[in-house]
């Protein structure tokens, strides 16, 4: 706890220009496959807009454009290096070859707006563009439907941390008071929403079974 205390002070220090940078660098690596590599700066940006020292705009430009760098990074190695090897990858038994199967059956039936869609959708959009260089996807379109992707999920995950953080700034005195029923209340629901994960998790594996 300590050290995030630590990294949010001091990140929550940093230039607003450098937190811009950050904010693409972080959806920039994302879209490189490194899950959850922008939500430092999500969470600072977010802060930033409730002290109108941002612009929410241009935070959300900011992740929208180096999340389409990333892809397009991403969509390249698809297309020049793994594509020539696509035929040895199908032989490939490995342990993701049912959740490549699971994006194969995602694209066939949305084609090249599942690149769109993927940017959505958790883990998926970071992962979307290699099989999209690799099925050689048309690029211009495959840059228009990333980046409004991009955009659309930078604004809807930046106004729901910053609505979230209005709320905790606004009734952190009354959380303080009652700290005890509130890490109550949370070890509960943590509880609740894990069990829920685990029960549609074995669902799928079942009918992957099946």
């Amino acid at each position: 706890m300590e050290f995030l205390k630590n990294l949010y002070h001091f990140l929550a220090n940093i230039r607003p220009s450098s937190i811009y940078i950050g904010l693409g660098l972080g959806m920039f690596l994302e879209s490189l496959g490194i899950p959850f590599a922008s939500a430092p700066f999500l969470i600072i940006s977010s802060e930033k807009v409730g002290e109108n020292i941002f612009t929410y705009i241009f935070s959300v430009l900011a992740g929208s454009i180096g999340g389409t760098l990333g892809s397009s990074i991403s969509y390249g190695i698809g297309r020049g290096i793994i594509a020539p090897f696509r035929k040895r990858l199908k032989k490939n038994n490995s342990k993701n070859s049912k959740k490549r199967s699971r994006t194969g059956e995602f694209i066939n039936k949305y084609g090249e707006f599942s690149v769109f869609l993927a940017q959505l959708i958790g883990q998926t959009r970071t992962f979307i563009s290699y099989p999209a260089g690799v099925l050689k996807f048309n690029f211009k379109k495959f840059v228009l439907y990333t980046f409004l992707g991009s955009a659309i999920w930078c604004a809807l995950t930046l106004g729901l941390i910053t609505f979230i953080n209005g709320l905790w700034h606004k009734y952190k005195p009354l959380v303080e008071i009652h700290s005890g029923l509130v890490i109550i209340i949370l070890f509960v629901v943590i509880v609740f929403i894990s069990q829920i994960w685990i029960y549609i998790i074995s669902r799928r594996t079942k009918k992957d079974i099946n």
